[in-house]
């Protein structure tokens, strides 16, 4: 080693290259995971939009509706592509009572689906220290306390999915989680419920 070059102190990790970085994220299990959700959240926006009565498809499956629904929701609200249709659709096909119920189940198996996941994401990339790399004022947000994580699902976009991510990655009881999304979803569900039953009476 050349005399000008400081020698690293011992313990320090060598520095990261965009190969080794690149080279990781391909290894990850999780990466592929999300890859696999935002890839299917598009491919079942993609197949709504094409419909050209989506209401109609759906009703014409009967008592399968309802599954379709929820499993098109899940689908789509755990991507950072969420669509508002399905919520909508359940006003107009069903009363307002079920509307509601079905946006909260789906809210519901989301928000656990995407807890677990987080979870294993902060046993493989360490979440919580790259979470603490985030600027302050972005830190003050990053809060898993029940209400902060109520508030947090009010947001538009990406809301419900942050507070899934900090819930999972910081290891929030899983009654907390779940009180959270219950709590959080209704404004929502009864929002699109009703705006799905003024659709249909227009």
């Amino acid at each position: 080693r050349p005399e000008h070059e400081a020698a690293s102190p011992p313990g320090t990790p060598a520095p990261r290259t965009t190969g080794a970085v690149c080279a990781r994220l391909a290894r990850s299990a999780l990466v592929w995971q999300l890859l696999t959700i935002v890839a299917l959240g598009l491919a079942v926006r993609h197949w709504m939009h094409s419909q050209p009565d989506l209401p109609h498809t759906i009703r014409s499956l009967g008592i399968l509706a309802p599954l379709l629904t929820v499993g098109l929701q899940c689908t789509t609200s755990m991507t950072p592509v969420g669509s508002s249709v399905i919520p909508t659709l359940y006003g107009m096909l069903f009363p307002v009572l079920v509307a509601i119920f079905l946006n909260m189940l789906s809210g519901l198996l989301t928000g656990i689906g995407m807890y677990y996941l987080w979870r294993h994401g902060e046993r493989e990339m360490q979440l919580q220290e790259r979470l603490a790399l985030l600027p302050r004022w972005a830190r003050r947000f990053a809060r898993t306390d029940l209400l902060s994580l109520v508030v947090l699902r009010q947001l538009p976009w990406a809301g419900a999915n942050v507070a899934s991510l900090l819930a999972g990655s910081h290891g929030v009881p899983l009654r907390i989680h779940v009180a959270s999304v219950l709590l959080g979803s209704i404004p929502g569900a009864v929002i699109y419920a009703l705006l799905g039953a003024r659709i249909v009476a227009l």
